[in-house]
């Protein structure tokens, strides 16, 4: 059955498609319709105005100091930036998506402007060829680093690459042999990283020439020639349709659905033609959907920045360490876990932190209410739910309004102070953890 469109559909789409949504936002997308908004979402297109130009690093200042490009922290910080003022955000969430399934860390790497290139091209191919993404990561700098590309040489065959572009990146645990990881290694042979060029070289005296073998396909295959051997197999469109889905939609979908995505996936290669399928099914806007999953602590830091008008500050990066996310730095060659791994015991009691210094950030008029209503009279579960509703909460339960008015109750007079600890409840409530 086709859900309506309605205020309520669209703070569920962009909460998962963007950081959540502003009321002209809102407002745009009650004008435009489902169709319309998914589609200029998917492609890169504002809702609201043109396309906006972001600053460059040099130009951006955090905690009154200017960001720099060589720092690590500062990168990070300006990813947050972009996060919270673009206005394409599905690019800028797409390029954290891949940033986990092309799971590459600085700690290896070691170099900040390798790790902003390869962001670049997350960024640059976010929502576009999933083949042409696929084949410029295996020449890109930092994953060469990471998965010693470099060390992979006819004489001496290195098979992470080979390893990790089936089982993580494209086909998925159980769907290849150990002799078809060492078959497609020998087609990676020969690239390498040259620092002092500051490229990626590729040296055809390095190059395994003989015959290969894999997926029952036979030639002598290269980097390009293995990589559509990958794209031929239909499980590679089912094995990233079932992420997608598990990023922006649902922890278990229906077969179903994942078959009509990974159909269309298929078809095209766009990336956006499979989110494009997502963000339109009926499965998405179905009661279940709504609420069903754990906010990431980017999701967290950035939704809140946006909802808040938070000034920008490195305290946002170091929050997101202390959450489990570090920018640049996933934990492994996975990436993050997610999901119910966001909620641990010290990844709480980060987020209870966090909360309690942005209580105290918030400039005090976000607390006003209507100003045609004197809010003295305003009940406390009303007052509740129009500070959800601003920070784009999809449903407060009954349990956390009556838990909020009874401990507002406590205090005699509603002072600036207790607004700003039934805030930090507010943040830290259960509602405000999912989306």
């Amino acid at each position: 059955m086709a859900k309506g469109w309605t205020e309520k559909e669209i703070i569920h789409l962009l909460n998962r498609a963007a950081f959540g949504a502003s009321d002209l936002e809102i407002a745009a997308s009650l004008s435009f319709g489902k169709e319309e908004t998914v589609h200029r979402l998917v492609n890169g297109l504002p809702l609201t105005t043109e396309p906006k130009k972001l600053a460059p690093i040099e130009q951006v200042q955090a905690d009154g100091q200017t960001l720099k490009p060589d720092q690590l922290i500062d990168q990070q910080v300006y990813w947050l930036y972009r996060m919270i003022q673009s206005n394409t955000p599905l690019i800028e969430k797409m390029t954290l998506f891949w940033h986990s399934h092309f799971a590459t860390s600085f700690a290896k790497v070691n170099s900040v402007p390798l790790m902003v290139r390869q962001n670049e091209l997350f960024r640059s191919k976010a929502l576009g060829s999933f083949r042409e993404l696929l084949l410029a990561i295996g020449t890109d700098p930092a994953m060469m680093i990471w998965l010693d590309v470099g060390d992979n040489q006819k004489d001496s065959p290195n098979e992470n690459y080979a390893r990790e572009v089936m089982e993580l990146f494209t086909l998925g645990r159980g769907h290849y042999s150990e002799q078809d990881v060492k078959e497609a290694a020998k087609s990676f042979t020969g690239w390498r990283y040259d620092e002092e060029k500051d490229q990626s070289i590729f040296d055809p005296n390095l190059h395994d020439n003989s015959m290969k073998l894999v997926l029952g396909e036979q030639g002598n295959m290269n980097d390009e020639d293995v990589l559509e051997v990958f794209l031929e197999q239909p499980i590679l469109y089912d094995f990233v349709t079932l992420k997608l889905l598990q990023a922006f939609a649902f922890h278990n979908p229906s077969k179903s659905w994942r078959a009509r995505i990974a159909s269309r996936f298929a078809q095209s290669l766009q990336i956006k033609d499979a989110l494009d399928e997502l963000f339109l099914s009926d499965e998405f806007y179905d009661e279940t959907c709504y609420m069903s999953l754990i906010k990431s602590p980017v999701d967290y830091v950035v939704s809140l920045a946006r909802a808040l008008s938070l000034p920008l500050s490195r305290n946002m990066a170091d929050a997101l360490k202390h959450m489990g996310q570090e920018l640049f730095v996933p934990p492994n060659v996975a990436g993050w876990q997610g999901g119910e791994s966001w909620l641990i015991t010290s990844y709480l009691l980060a987020r209870f932190q966090y909360a309690e210094i942005v209580s105290n950030q918030v400039a005090s008029d976000w607390f006003l209410l209507n100003a045609l209503k004197s809010t003295a009279k305003v009940p406390m579960d009303e007052r509740l739910r129009t500070w959800s509703k601003k920070l784009r909460i999809e449903q407060l339960t009954n349990a956390t309004i009556n838990g909020l008015t009874a401990y507002s109750q406590d205090s005699l007079v509603l002072t600036d102070s207790v607004k700003r600890q039934l805030l930090q409840m507010l943040m830290l409530c259960p509602e405000t953890q999912v989306k």
